[in-house]
């Protein structure tokens, strides 16, 4: 168990490491800034290969390239009825919010789809059984936000960094045109 101030990383009932609240968040406070810029870069191939790696903390930093971090804000867990969300100033520099107020003792949990910028367009690789247990839970967790409902897709939009909201500009304008 590692204990901060504002959170600790401990064992949750279903989901392995998780970040838990040991003070109360009010909704659009500021919980974690995450920089990747510094760490170490691999492809996929290389994290698969090498054990000592632990994949599950993995993050995307472009160009087909990703980081291993184990900061804090890598030990949050999904949910499909999350309780923060992700500003990415880029794809490799991070801000996690308060979507909502958390209560002391609540896990810190994010929509993973939401920043799976790798994942787009049917791009995706990966997809598992969703174990977050909210009434809202899609059951099947994916990293393709274009295989979400619109309502979602809209709701993460302003989130994701300038560079993959123009990538996917067409996208994005009919998802607006729609509404």
């Amino acid at each position: 168990m590692r204990e901060m101030k504002d959170h600790v990383i401990k064992q949750t009932r279903n989901k392995g490491l998780g970040v838990i609240a040991l003070r109360i968040f009010k909704k659009g406070e500021h919980i974690f800034h995450v920089d990747l810029t510094k760490l170490k870069r691999y492809t996929v191939r290389e994290i698969d290969g090498n054990p000592e790696l632990n994949g599950d903390h993995s993050d995307y930093v472009g160009h087909g390239k990703y980081v291993v971090d184990h900061s804090p804000a890598s030990y949050m867990n999904h949910s499909c009825d999350p309780n923060c969300y992700v500003k990415m100033r880029t794809i490799a520099v991070k801000d996690v919010y308060a979507l909502r107020d958390i209560e002391k003792g609540e896990e810190l949990t994010h929509d993973y789809t939401a920043t799976s910028v790798d994942q787009f367009a049917g791009k995706g690789f990966w997809e598992e059984e969703c174990k977050c247990g909210s009434k809202n839970c899609r059951r099947i967790l994916h990293g393709d936000l274009f295989k979400l409902p619109k309502s979602l897709q809209r709701k993460y939009y302003p989130n994701l960094p300038a560079s993959i909201r123009r990538k996917y500009k067409r996208h994005f304008d009919k998802l607006r045109e729609a509404k």
